[in-house]
């Protein structure tokens, strides 16, 4: 069994991580980068059903 990395995947959490790591040293406060963190994950959730909606209405 072969194993397949997905790097989309793992590329857009590591750019989530960073953003949320960011936000971290600004703020200095560990619930509002971990709200930060919820929130783009929900809207990276709608803009990719979003998305897929659209290119299969083409």
């Amino acid at each position: 069994m072969q194993l397949v990395m997905n790097w989309k995947f793992i590329l857009r959490w590591v750019l989530t991580f960073i953003v949320v790591l960011i936000v971290y040293n600004l703020t200095k406060s560990f619930w509002m980068s971990l709200g930060i963190l919820i929130l783009l994950a929900v809207a990276e959730g709608y803009a990719i059903d979003f998305w897929e909606k659209r290119r299969k209405n083409k």
